[in-house]
């Protein structure tokens, strides 16, 4: 692509970097190279090799996110990385590895988490069951139970649906996500901020960004001055709290601080919140689209499950008895390309990629959403049809270009708690109502690092 003094080939990515880089690859191939703001960056669109790369220690990298650097240095003082998502090498390992291990104890990725969300799509059951076949728009309804999921694995506790803390919580995530556009000159170039600060796309994103701060602080406020550190935590903020804690009692080195656990909030609410919500939107989108899918998906539950009512009831033990739901919940996430190149990644060292070199510092991109949608994978890449992921004998399988949380040592840190939430949700509002489009759609694509769902409004009844 044309590449320019200064800001290299960002013109090439307006107004939909989505759009451009599906331009890229059908020009140049998987493996294509541009500089963005200086930095020299390399496309990887073929599956294999995002699968490959995503493996090896230097592809684990992270650039510089200097419009992160308001927060870090609102929270230490200073503008060094913090948190999980924008940090690289060993802090990055430790954050995440610590994570990982809290939050597997935790029940994260386990039907030992099934209780909370039972209790979480009760509340949910009840909303739609009140709307007596009106016309609703679907919206952010879902996000309140997929935020009330995480935030009792992070702090041990939920809001009521109708709480104005959670309400405040949901808006502050979607605001934030809605305004991050990674390919914009203004949140690229830090010079702009210094000559303009007071452009509005830094008004909306810096306080949008220390309105959920505050919100996390003032909680993590709360719950320091309530924690017994006696017993066993029931949270991830209880159980990093006690690692510090034991850790300055016994003089023992860590890269765990207070500062790494409010970023890290930040990171773990902005990725885990509003990715699975919106897929949800995205999957009635779907099924409302595609009525035949939807009764399809609704006799193989009743079949296996029983009918609806008479406490039957979808659960993860379910999961393997369900080869064609389990087939459209994955082409769901395969359509709703929500983050179509994830986050980029920087080389931490220099690699041989094919036949080119690739330097330490060089920013890796990866076309997830050509990875998901290209022909030569796919037999039907822009139609919504869930026998991709069915054999012949009809069981659930996933091929190797199906990559929706990304791939390897900086996948989506929140993949296994996102797949149990999605079939969990999405099998009970199937199981247990009908959905019917009631307006048609509107579909747009916008800059947001996040491709939310289009707006419409269905019908929901019962079913009994």
């Amino acid at each position: 692509p044309l590449i320019l003094p200064v800001i290299g080939s960002a013109i090439a990515m307006m107004p939909s970097a989505k759009v451009s880089f599906a331009k890229f690859q059908k020009k140049y191939g998987d493996i294509c190279s541009f500089k963005v703001f200086g930095r020299m960056t390399v496309l990887i669109s073929d599956p294999l090799l995002i699968r490959s790369t995503g493996t090896d220690n230097r592809y684990s990298g992270r650039p510089p996110l200097f419009l992160f650097n308001d927060r870090n240095m609102r929270i230490s003082g200073r503008e060094d990385s913090l948190g999980i998502s924008g940090t690289s090498g060993d802090v990055w390992r430790h954050q995440r590895r610590f994570a990982l291990h809290v939050m597997k104890n935790l029940g994260f990725g386990k039907q030992s988490l099934e209780p909370v969300m039972r209790s979480e799509f009760d509340e949910l059951h009840d909303y739609f069951a009140s709307q007596g076949n009106q016309k609703i728009t679907v919206g952010f309804t879902f996000n309140r139970s997929i935020i009330n999921v995480l935030w009792g694995m992070m702090i041990g506790k939920r809001f009521s649906h109708d709480d104005n803390c959670l309400k405040q919580l949901v808006d502050k995530i979607n605001k934030m996500l809605q305004a991050f556009n990674p390919f914009s000159l203004a949140q690229n170039l830090p010079i702009i901020k210094k000559l303009f600060p007071n452009l509005e796309v830094y008004k909306r994103l810096n306080g949008h960004m220390m309105d959920l701060l505050d919100f996390l602080e003032d909680q993590l406020t709360t719950y320091c001055k309530q924690l017994d550190y006696t017993g066993d935590p029931n949270s991830y903020v209880g159980s990093y709290l006690k690692e510090l804690k034991e850790c300055k009692e016994e003089g023992k080195e860590t890269l765990l601080s207070m500062h790494h656990l409010k970023a890290g909030l930040v990171d773990l609410f902005l990725a885990g919140s509003e990715t699975t919500a919106s897929t949800l939107q995205w999957a009635i989108y779907q099924l409302v689209a595609n009525p035949e899918v939807q009764k399809k998906m609704q006799k193989e539950l009743d079949d296996i499950v029983g009918p609806p009512g008479m406490d039957n009831h979808p659960a993860l033990s379910h999961i393997e008895s369900l080869p064609y739901t389990t087939a459209v919940v994955y082409e769901i996430n395969r359509l709703a390309d929500l983050f179509p190149f994830g986050i980029t990644h920087e080389l931490m060292d220099d690699a041989t990629l094919g036949e080119y070199h690739l330097p330490k510092g060089t920013d890796i991109i990866y076309n997830l959403s050509h990875a998901m949608k290209s022909p030569q994978y796919w037999k039907c890449p822009e139609k919504f049809y869930p026998e991709h992921f069915l054999t012949s004998e009809g069981k659930a399988f996933k091929p190797k270009a199906f990559l929706p949380f990304g791939y390897g040592k900086r996948n989506c840190l929140g993949e296994s708690l996102a797949r149990l939430e999605l079939f969990f949700f999405l099998t009970n509002l199937v199981h247990q109502f009908s959905w019917i489009i009631a307006e048609d759609p509107v579909i747009w694509e916008d800059a947001a690092v996040q491709y939310r769902p289009p707006d419409f409004k269905v019908y929901v009844s019962q079913r009994m």
